[in-house]
């Protein structure tokens, strides 16, 4: 049975694994895990003594995984234990979202190769500039590099495939997909449609005076509150009439209504999150130049800096523009 070991201030997983010879049989090892013992250092200890279990159950185990093959420098497997730490641990990144949206490519990274310029670079060049694939990692790794001190590699930045800005569907279409849509999934799409809301928000959301929505502070970026654009889906969906999932097994998981709702929209030429990004272009759609780039983030629930790369195609030049100029006292 393996666990997390502490000596001298350290933190070590200790596990009966495969010898590192390749010999016949199992050893009980030692694995470093060059983290001080701290509260905090140990949850990250549990998530990698998770990790380990998981290799040693499916016979998956490899040492490339555990071994630190440089001498000096950090390795890959203790600055992904570092973002964990800040994302997680310390951050609002819930651990669906990383083991699902973050490790899926993190761990196809040799975990004990130092972590370089040119590493970093190998990384993002396995995949097409306009992939999603590519601009999740970049914008990830850019993170990690700075957290362990190494040069980000002079490397393209992320671009919009047509396809990805295709898929946003018009008001027109949301309401016939809507409204083709039965309870009590209509009620959710309705709730993302209307109040640009990330999938595991809806449940937790309240409605409240003026028809505004209250998003619950354990969601992905805490607590906010958004207005409703357009304001008559309100009453046209029958919002203030809340809907609930049904079924034998109902599960809690982060990511269980965003997978819900998927299964409940196949057939549908959009995914669920698209009613999210018609949100966004509608804000800039009907505020024109007098809508600010930190309210329309804040509305949304994330940073100004990734508002504009992810909605940068809504966001017209003159508004950014006009904006600043406003800031500035001339306008």
């Amino acid at each position: 049975m393996a666990s997390v070991n502490i000596a001298r201030g350290r933190l070590y997983l200790l596990a009966k694994v495969p010898r590192r010879d390749g010999s016949p049989g199992l050893h009980q090892t030692r694995i470093a895990l060059r983290l001080d013992d701290t509260p905090i250092n140990r949850r990250t200890a549990a998530k990698l003594l998770q990790t380990l279990e998981k290799q040693l159950a499916s016979g998956s185990f490899d040492w490339s995984y555990w071994s630190d093959d440089a001498a000096v420098g950090v390795t890959w497997r203790e600055a992904i234990a570092r973002l964990y730490r800040k994302k997680v641990v310390l951050g609002r990144t819930s651990e669906s979202t990383w083991e699902v949206s973050y490790m899926g490519r993190l761990r196809q990274i040799p975990q004990g190769s130092t972590v370089t310029t040119d590493s970093i670079a190998a990384a993002l060049q396995r995949y097409d500039r306009g992939s999603c694939s590519y601009k999740e990692l970049w914008y990830l790794l850019q993170h990690l590099a700075g957290l362990v001190g190494v040069p980000f590699p002079e490397l393209p930045v992320p671009t919009y495939g047509q396809a990805e800005l295709v898929a946003v569907p018009t008001d027109e279409e949301i309401i016939s997909w809507l409204e083709a849509t039965p309870q009590p999934a209509r009620w959710y799409l309705a709730m993302a449609a209307t109040y640009g809301l990330r999938p595991h928000e809806i449940e937790g959301a309240v409605l409240i005076d003026r028809d505004y929505c209250q998003v619950a502070e354990r969601t992905k970026t805490g607590f906010r509150t958004v207005v409703p654009l357009p304001r008559e889906w309100v009453e046209r969906f029958q919002l203030h009439d809340r809907q609930h999932r049904s079924g034998p097994r109902v599960s809690s998981r982060p990511d269980a209504v965003s997978k819900w709702l998927s299964k409940a929209c196949r057939g549908v030429p959009w995914r669920p999150y698209s009613l999210r990004h018609a949100y966004a272009g509608r804000l800039w759609r009907e505020g024109g130049s007098r809508l600010d780039l930190y309210t329309a983030a804040r509305l949304m629930g994330h940073t100004p800096q990734v508002h504009a790369r992810t909605y940068r195609s809504h966001i017209q030049p003159h508004q950014v523009a006009e904006a600043a100029e406003r800031a500035l006292g001339g306008g």
